[in-house]
């Protein structure tokens, strides 16, 4: 029996969404290491672009999600929805709050706000405290990020070792039998 797939859009959001998230933390983890100077400044406004995108992205996401029904994988118990459900529920609140923080966070330095060098507006002020409000939050986010989501490739692993592979559901194709 074929479990029933993920719609082509919320696979091809998901995987688009999955490499702008691992490819942002990358950048943020190296990018603090470089000596102040050209290629920091540039990988920090990268990020800052990326992470703009990311947070556009998970908007349109969010509206995929909310008008495209998650189908049911009758392979897995009431309790495993329900964890399903609240980790997938924290991944979203957490791909939310991220970047909005690091946006914030950037909204409050003197600096002009650029998006692929594209001037945007500013929440705020130059405001040191906000500014170091915003980015401490910002990290903490980004951490517990880091976190479901190794919890996220954790349960694609235990469910394959399982004998549910539920990732054949969101791979791109049809996928396996089973």
């Amino acid at each position: 029996m074929r479990p029933p797939r993920y719609d082509a859009g919320s696979i091809a959001l998901h995987w688009l969404h999955a490499a702008l998230i691992l490819t942002l933390l990358g950048l943020g983890l190296t990018m603090t290491d470089l000596p102040k100077g050209a290629e920091r400044s540039a990988a920090i406004s990268l990020h800052k672009s990326l992470g703009i995108l990311a947070l556009l992205l998970f908007g349109l996401r969010l509206a995929w999600r909310l008008t495209h029904r998650t189908p049911t994988d009758l392979r897995m118990t009431p309790r495993q929805h329900g964890m399903a459900r609240m980790g997938h529920r924290l991944l979203y609140l957490l791909l939310l709050l991220t970047p909005l923080s690091g946006y914030l966070s950037s909204s409050f330095t003197p600096y002009p706000m650029r998006v692929f060098g594209l001037s945007i507006p500013k929440a705020g002020y130059p405001d040191e405290t906000l500014n170091a409000l915003f980015g401490t939050a910002h990290s903490v986010l980004t951490w517990t990020l880091m976190a479901v989501l190794v919890a996220h490739v954790a349960a694609v692993i235990l469910h394959q070792r399982q004998g549910v592979p539920v990732l054949t559901r969101m791979l791109p194709g049809r996928g396996p039998d089973r």
